[in-house]
């Protein structure tokens, strides 16, 4: 995981803290008004995931938190966890897994309470997280597990059998060998954004290890549709290892460089989905200079692709991406406009992909 405790200290987090505040944001953009934090080592709400994963940390421990965030409504947000814990070496033959485990994936329901500072603070507000809730995801079809190494067995969770359903979880080992990284019924999911329908009834999740994008009833945590991306997104050579993985293709994302970023359009009726690097066939994240984005119409899952050029003096990657208009997002790395709506139809070039292109505004 890549953080011990939820700071609300990014540009996506300070942004929604700004809007909520103020009818609009400052005139020279987001600034940081609070910063609340809330204990890594703490239990979340599922309780009957707190068995002792394998590297024997507590399967429930709450961990990172702010891969994704998401306002609900109110003082409420949903978190997203990332694909949980592998930081701690344990059996699995010689890392042949990552250090990934059986970790069930979640998103967290949030109350962030804003109050102004006391007199003399560095920053105007005070902010007290809160967990509130905790939903696991899972899909009603079987889906395709591991079967383990060393000190790692099966990757299909005890709970399984218990609650009747197929939970998705971070081993890296659970896909099936004979299908793309876009074969859906894989039960490894990497959750890196979320964001919620217009009506709160649903999530829309992004993913690295497929990339997915996925959709998700929210109060059960049930898979209820699954967005289709283009083929090109997708690796042909799937590993449990991710240097072996990067290797072994020669199209497709890069490991754990997936679909890092998504917003939906204030209208409710667009997903917009931002890779964190360039496809390997872009250069990948070392040469690339141009990573993608793709658009999804909601109701008819039909796809556009847009470029977006990277700032190639130093390594830049997106972390994630906020609607702030129908053809304007704000990413931690720039401001991207959207310039072109139309299907591509030819291999990238340059900072177009077809005849679509997107340009940076600073």
């Amino acid at each position: 995981m890549r953080h011990k405790q939820f700071v609300i200290s990014t540009t996506l987090a300070s942004t929604l803290l700004v809007t909520t505040i103020h009818a609009a944001p400052p005139p020279d953009g987001p600034a940081i008004i609070a910063i609340g934090s809330i204990g890594g080592s703490y239990e979340d709400f599922a309780t009957q995931t707190a068995a002792p994963l394998e590297s024997g940390l507590p399967g429930n421990r709450l961990g990172g938190l702010g891969s994704g965030l998401a306002h609900l409504g109110g003082d409420y947000f949903l978190a997203l966890s990332d694909r949980g814990p592998n930081a701690n070496d344990y059996d699995d033959c010689n890392n042949a897994l990552d250090d990934t485990t059986s970790f069930i994936n979640r998103f967290h329901t949030m109350h962030l309470s804003l109050a102004p500072s006391d007199p003399g603070s560095i920053l105007p507000f005070t902010l007290t997280p809160m967990l509130a809730g905790t939903t696991l995801l899972s899909a009603h079809e079987p889906l395709a597990y591991g079967a383990g190494c060393g000190g790692a067995h099966s990757g299909a969770p005890a709970l399984n059998a218990v609650d009747h359903t197929h939970y998705f979880t971070g081993r890296s080992d659970n896909f099936d060998p004979n299908r793309s990284s876009g074969f859906a019924r894989d039960a490894r999911l990497d959750p890196e954004s979320i964001r919620v329908s217009r009506d709160r009834r649903h999530v829309y999740i992004s993913d690295e290890y497929g990339p997915y994008l996925y959709e998700f009833d929210r109060l059960t945590g049930e898979r209820t549709r699954v967005f289709t991306l283009p083929p090109k997104f997708f690796v042909s050579v799937l590993s449990s290892h991710g240097d072996t993985e990067i290797s072994g293709n020669r199209s497709g994302r890069v490991a754990n460089k997936g679909m890092e970023g998504l917003a939906i359009t204030p209208s409710g009726k667009t997903l917009v989905g931002a890779m964190q690097s360039a496809l390997i066939q872009d250069g990948g994240d070392v040469k690339g200079g141009v990573t993608r984005i793709v658009t999804i119409d909601i109701e008819s899952g039909r796809t556009y692709e847009y470029a977006y050029q990277l700032d190639t003096s130093t390594k830049t990657t997106i972390s994630d991406i906020l609607a702030i208009k129908i053809t304007s997002f704000s990413s931690t790395s720039a401001t991207v406009k959207v310039v072109r709506t139309r299907p591509a139809r030819r291999p990238c070039s340059s900072a177009c992909i077809g005849s679509i292109c997107a340009s940076r505004r600073t």
